[in-house]
């Protein structure tokens, strides 16, 4: 076995532990900006409506995506398991939020329509890498 090989499953571990941190991290910006609290990125000033049920919902796959990201980080026998859940939660979280701006014609802007639009995208693909091959592997049992 060659040294790429057997560091090949830590570097890709990492890449999705770090991927993971940065969605949670998203949506918990999300919640901040839906509780009117405007964050500055240099000359540009990010806002969103206040919308309570949207803080919520955010806070809560952060949260998720959170767990998922300490138990991928920490080689969690059960990494594989929260990683899975914390990006379903994340996805269904987003479509909760898409629903409900169709549905009730809600406040949707473009910052929030792009986000809503990239993470579904993300989410998709971590659910569909996950169940492979690689994706069990690398986060199997503290492998």
């Amino acid at each position: 076995m060659t040294e790429l090989t057997r560091s090949t499953p830590n570097t890709t571990r990492t890449i999705m532990g770090t991927v993971t941190v940065l969605y949670a991290a998203s949506f918990f910006v999300g919640a901040v900006l839906h509780l009117g609290v405007p964050i500055g990125l240099g000359p540009v000033m990010l806002t969103e409506p206040v919308i309570l049920p949207a803080t919520i919902v955010e806070s809560l796959c952060g949260l998720g995506l959170s767990v998922a990201a300490f138990a991928i980080f920490t080689r969690k026998p059960w990494a594989w398991t929260a990683a899975v859940a914390g990006h379903a939660v994340a996805f269904g979280g987003v479509l909760l939020g898409v629903t409900a701006i169709m549905l009730t014609g809600g406040s949707s802007t473009p910052l929030n329509d792009t986000y809503h639009r990239v993470m579904l995208m993300l989410l998709a693909a971590g659910l569909v890498w996950l169940p492979t091959r690689s994706g069990r592997a690398v986060l199997r049992h503290g492998q």
